[in-house]
């Protein structure tokens, strides 16, 4: 049997809920005969492993690995790509269905462009309703940034260049994954999509949104805050400016670290909620700086690989539409408050 052409890659904890609708839309895909699917069963307790050798019993290629202990969404994923054989490997959330020519349409439009790596549209779950998913660019603080008028819808330009691969779905080289160190494991979830996609603009590759490959993925619309995410979502955003800007680009974290202090006092007038709001923005800041000596590695590292400057990054992806620009409209023009968790 020859060598798959794209390796699929769930990592994910206590998935059953949603893989069995994953799996279905997988084994629909236009190049079912050139996919394997491994999946990464990141310690669940709801029998993600002994489902998954059910559902996958049918595919050509599968392989269903379990972590002894949780290494979170960045080691789950980094094992899964060790075990892959595909020349392309696809990094996928389990709550997420493809349309059946998703594979094939990414991997025409990288043959089209010469590109590295691909995101495809990012629909709702149960709809063709198409969400903005895949950030044209980064804002003032260095946070990603998107607009609805990012990416064009023309079918006579199906692709173009876009700053974000999606941390539910996307494909890259596999050889180029391999060539960025993959996702750095101190993140364990979140950001993680920002942080590869910034080295892999550095190193010099291309990354595009290709509009008429679609994927549904499950989304909350709801307004909360969860105490550890929050946590993560802000070391984690701070961490990747750390070590990614060269030069004039570490004012982006300085601006950040400003907006998340003015953001936690505002947080903390609302809800009176000292602990929690120290533990979400504080404490983020704080251990940042403790995490030099990793800081420190990873941008010799980045030194290694890279292609491009910060000034390069700013003239092509700087955008001035804030990250959160919509929250920072619903909570002043709208009243609405986040729910603490």
């Amino acid at each position: 049997m020859q060598n798959p052409v794209v390796s699929v890659v769930i990592s994910c904890l206590n998935g059953t809920k949603w893989l069995p609708n994953c799996f279905a839309a997988l084994h629909k895909q236009t190049m079912f005969e050139g996919i394997e699917v491994i999946l990464v069963d990141d310690f669940s307790t709801d029998g993600t492993s002994e489902m998954g050798r059910r559902e996958l019993a049918s595919f050509p290629r599968a392989k269903v690995m379990r972590n002894e202990r949780a290494l979170g969404y960045t080691g789950g994923n980094n094992i899964g790509v060790e075990a892959a054989s595909g020349e392309w490997v696809f990094i996928l959330n389990d709550d997420t269905q493809l349309e059946p020519d998703c594979l094939e349409q990414l991997l025409k439009a990288l043959a089209e462009t010469k590109a590295d790596a691909a995101v495809p549209a990012m629909a709702e779950y149960n709809s063709m309703q198409i969400v903005s998913s895949a950030p044209a660019g980064f804002d003032i603080v260095g946070r990603p940034s998107w607009a609805e008028d990012d990416h064009s819808s023309d079918p006579s330009a199906p692709a173009h260049p876009c700053f974000m691969v999606g941390g539910a779905a996307f494909l890259i080289r596999r050889s180029v994954w391999n060539k960025l160190g993959g996702f750095d494991t101190t993140h364990f979830m979140y950001a993680e999509d920002d942080d590869i996609s910034w080295k892999l603009w550095l190193a010099g590759y291309q990354n595009i949104y290709v509009h008429n490959a679609i994927v549904h993925h499950r989304s909350d619309r709801g307004w909360e805050i969860k105490e550890f995410t929050r946590y993560l979502v802000n070391r984690n955003s701070l961490l990747v400016i750390a070590k990614n800007a060269q030069s004039i680009l570490l004012l982006c974290g300085m601006l950040q670290i400003f907006m998340l202090i003015g953001e936690a006092l505002l947080l903390l007038i609302v809800s009176r909620k000292w602990q929690f709001v120290w533990n979400c923005y504080f404490k983020a800041i704080i251990d940042v700086f403790k995490m030099w000596p990793h800081i420190r590695k990873m941008r010799k590292f980045i030194r290694r690989i890279r292609h491009r400057s910060d000034w390069d990054m700013a003239r092509m992806f700087l955008r001035f539409r804030i990250n959160r620009w919509d929250m920072i409209k619903a909570f002043f023009l709208k009243g609405k408050r986040p729910e603490l968790k």
